[in-house]
């Protein structure tokens, strides 16, 4: 199948809901700011644009963090560049994406932290430190006759999927969600969609039929194009979140940088 090109990706099934809503993030400016006020009214005169979703349209938790619980769906204080805070729904993607170009959203631009020094400097952690330990280091080191000291710096860039991240969600026939998606972890991400839609785990059923490529991309990566999925399904809507050509893998990619900045 795959050869013959035959093969269905979570993209792909769309052919088989026609008239399946398209989605398209409004995607913030800014590397650090906090949202004073969003205003959608001028999308709805696109022709085509059918919803836009905010943080009051959820009904569980508005968090897609597999762990920490600290990845805001809808976030008030914008962490990262293009991180979304809506999503705009329409009957095509071309409507969707004009509808997000409509969408008025005005920032408090925030001091920004992008090197790892200034974040050492401010002490600004993920977590508290981590140390393994064996033996007595600084005696060890204190009273060898030779000592090299110094720092290495490497910007490592991750290899990329070719299939870029996709969702697919409806409603089953026991008022169950049913989610397609491009995802590594499905189990994960049935966890994620149900704290976000605030049901049982037994009332969402994840599928990854197949993926173009993951690399560890599409692990806690697809948990939001899943939940904002998911979420209009329940509003008895067939919805497709695609990034679905590789013209958008820019776009995909603000959503799952691939670079790995390390000093040691």
């Amino acid at each position: 199948m795959h050869v013959t090109g035959e093969a269905l990706y979570t993209d792909d099934l769309a052919v088989k809901f026609p008239g399946a809503l398209q989605a398209w993030p409004v995607m913030a400016p800014h590397a650090h700011a906090r949202v004073i006020s969003l205003d959608d009214s001028a999308a709805y005169l696109i022709p085509g644009v059918v919803a836009v979703l905010g943080a009051k349209d959820v009904p569980g938790e508005n968090d897609t963090g597999s762990a920490r619980h600290d990845e805001p769906l809808f976030p008030s204080e914008v962490q990262y560049h293009s991180q979304p805070v809506a999503w705009v729904l329409a009957e095509t993607l071309e409507a969707a994406r004009n509808g997000t170009a409509q969408v008025k959203v005005e920032y408090q631009a925030l001091p920004a932290i992008l090197t790892l020094q200034e974040a050492i400097r401010q002490k600004s952690f993920h977590s508290g430190p981590f140390r393994l330990s064996r033996g007595e280091a600084e005696k060890s080191l204190a009273s060898s006759p030779k000592t090299l000291s110094g720092s290495f710096e490497m910007g490592g860039q991750e290899h990329f999927y070719l299939e870029t991240h996709a969702s697919f969600a409806y409603m089953d026939e026991s008022g169950g969600v049913v989610v397609h998606s491009s995802t590594q972890h499905p189990s994960e991400t049935q966890e994620v969609v149900a704290r976000v839609l605030g049901v049982p785990r037994n009332q969402v059923v994840v599928q990854s039929l197949r993926m173009g490529g993951g690399f560890g991309g599409k692990e806690v990566q697809a948990n939001p194009f899943a939940a904002v999925a998911a979420q209009v399904a329940v509003q008895r809507f067939y919805v497709e979140l695609p990034f679905p050509s590789p013209v958008l893998l820019g776009e995909d990619a603000h959503h799952k940088p691939r670079r790995a900045v390390t000093t040691l």
